[in-house]
């Protein structure tokens, strides 16, 4: 260093060695870069400030398309800048996916939004979902709630956050849905869902969901391909198909077996696994493709309500027991292995022990192989609310815990037949947290035990069966 110092000095201290005019042009250029460098240094801290550090947190209740549906929002949300959180967090705001299909499922709803306000007292709470839907008033004047969104506008949530907290700039205007551009994931799962289909016509005596999710419609195949090559680009080797009726999918020309063909020929999935589908809706064209491919998964969930005719035309479901029973024996002949199971309501207004018991023995008598076990749940505006002969809570407290426990006797009963076999299994990117061994599901939707390094996450391997331990099996990785 000379002994002025002067190569300490700024630049614009030691230009007389040039030209007045190039000195000029310099010192202009330094002082353009140094005023940029400023003017980026205050938007950093101010979105550092007002975006990057706000944080947003999602909970879902109800079904895998509410679950489809928050990822999407999420990531959505993300792309404006916002920073995800676990739900137990404290945030800056809460998302509530909310569900509408039963008293317990309002219940669970409102339980999430006084979780919320109690974490952050001062956060932003946004509800959406089917109870949103139908209760929008009611919610709207809950403590802590600032927004109560729709399903006609769930679309456009993430822009409606966004600009409820002033970063209206930070959305463009094609940025405004979520629907079509679909996810890339599904946070923390192994198995990724895609969203076919959404809307019911059905009207079924019991159930809210047609007020809730309105007119059918069925999403553009070309997206659901796109969807599903961005989740296989992502490590996905597992995709659920998923709507409100997935079965009546019909789009472009084509109903779900079309699709699922389209599917198999565009995509390089490795698995895809079905919703729930109604009885008629399971075409002979989708069991045949089911029973000539490794790629769908050997699992169908199947409703099935009851095993009483007239319980059945009650509910106004458009099948009966012997109908659902031919297509269940169908299925097994067709596709050996493949796991079928059923939803059922007990406690319908009018069901007798007798009915009761005519379900019951229909199931025992049945191929199916597991049950979702549903206690009815009045809902304003369906045409079981209105019907007079109720059934009493402790009645239908005590058939609930008996078809719970045939559900489990079915189940270990299925399981069973797979002790000795090889069973293609999908490992999870978590360990059992009993057991803290590897686990993961077979195509016909068998949880499986199994000892291995983390290298086997996210891999479908080949198990041999050597024991059940309860409700799961247990297995060594086979050569």
């Amino acid at each position: 260093m000379p002994p002025d110092g002067s190569a300490a000095r700024a630049p614009s201290a030691r230009l007389g060695i040039y030209p007045t005019g190039f000195k000029f042009e310099l010192v202009t250029k330094l002082k353009r870069l140094r005023e940029k460098a400023y003017k980026s240094y205050n938007i950093y801290i101010f979105y550092k400030k007002k975006v990057n550090l706000m944080k947003i947190a999602l909970f879902t209740i109800g079904c895998k398309v509410n679950q489809y549906e928050t990822e999407a929002m999420a990531e959505k949300l993300e792309d404006f800048g916002f920073e995800r959180v676990d739900f137990s967090e404290q945030a800056d705001v809460y998302i509530i996916n909310t569900c509408t299909v039963t008293k317990e499922s309002d219940y669970s709803s409102r339980q999430a939004i006084y979780r919320a306000k109690r974490r952050s007292p001062d956060a932003r709470i946004v509800v959406t979902g089917c109870y949103a839907q139908m209760e929008k008033e009611f919610l709207e004047g809950l403590p802590g709630v600032s927004l109560v969104v729709k399903q006609e506008e769930k679309d456009k949530l993430p822009a409606m956050v966004a600009e409820m907290l002033g970063q209206r700039a930070r959305v463009k205007e094609k940025d405004n849905l979520f629907s079509s551009s679909g996810v890339k994931g599904l946070a923390k799962h192994t198995r990724a869902l895609v969203k076919i289909q959404d809307g019911c016509e059905k009207n079924c005596a019991y159930c809210i969901v047609p007020f809730a999710r309105g007119k059918e419609r069925s999403r553009k195949t070309d997206e659901i391909i796109a969807e599903i090559d961005t989740l296989v680009e992502n490590g996905y080797r597992e995709v659920i198909l998923t709507g409100v009726h997935a079965g009546r999918y019909d789009q472009d020309g084509l109903n779900l077996a079309g699709l699922s063909q389209k599917i198999l020929e565009q995509t390089k999935v490795e698995r895809i696994r079905y919703s729930s589908i109604e009885p008629g809706e399971i075409s002979d064209d989708l069991i045949n493709l089911i029973s000539k491919t490794h790629r769908i998964c050997r699992h169908l969930h199947i409703p099935l309500q009851s095993g009483d005719d007239l319980i059945l035309s009650k509910m106004k479901r458009d099948y009966t027991g012997e109908e659902y029973l031919v297509l269940a024996d169908k299925l097994t002949k067709a596709i050996p292995g493949v796991l079928i199971g059923a939803d059922v309501i007990v406690g319908f207004p009018g069901e007798t022990d007798q009915q009761f018991e005519n379900t019951c023995q229909f199931i025992r008598s049945s191929p199916i192989n597991y049950l979702h076990v549903f206690s009815y749940s009045d809902r304003k505006g369906t045409l079981a609310s209105q019907m007079m002969d109720k059934i009493a809570p402790e009645v239908i407290h005590r058939r609930s815990e008996i078809l719970h426990e045939l559900g489990w006797e079915k189940w270990r009963n299925f399981i069973d037949q797979f002790v000795g076999k090889r069973l293609d299994v999908l490992v999870e990117n978590r360990r059992d947290r009993k057991t803290g061994k590897l686990t993961g599901l077979s195509d016909n939707y068998i949880r499986v035990i199994l000892e291995g390094d983390d290298s086997l996450k996210n891999n479908i391997i080949p198990v041999q069966i050597s024991r059940r331990e309860d409700n799961k099996l247990w297995g060594n990785i086979s050569s």
